[in-house]
């Protein structure tokens, strides 16, 4: 179905994933940075944000567990519902969500 991945904005996972290994620093993305203004399209309604890393919340975290299914994905207060329906979307593909 799909032959080629489209880097966005020449951004390469495998070359990022390098360089962080490399570095011994996290990945922090210049083109999304950890403010609010990054979040929200219309000023902050929901008061301080707190950004963390998923091993601040956890000890051993993962994005899903067993699979994923469409139900496992829900809209919140940040205005994504283009980003969650697309992520449902592929859920229910499998093949489509490892790519």
């Amino acid at each position: 179905m799909f032959t080629t991945v489209k880097a966005f904005e020449g951004q390469q996972y495998s070359t990022l994933k390098r360089q962080c290994l490399q570095s011994g620093l996290l990945f922090e993305d210049p083109r999304f940075p950890t403010f609010d203004n990054s979040l929200f399209y219309q000023g902050n309604r929901i008061g301080r944000v707190v950004w963390k890393r998923p091993r601040e919340l956890c000890e051993d975290p993962h994005l899903f567990v067993d699979g994923i299914s469409a139900h496992d994905l829900h809209q919140g207060q940040l205005g994504n519902c283009w980003f969650v329906a697309a992520c449902s979307s592929l859920a229910s593909r499998e093949s489509l969500w490892q790519k």
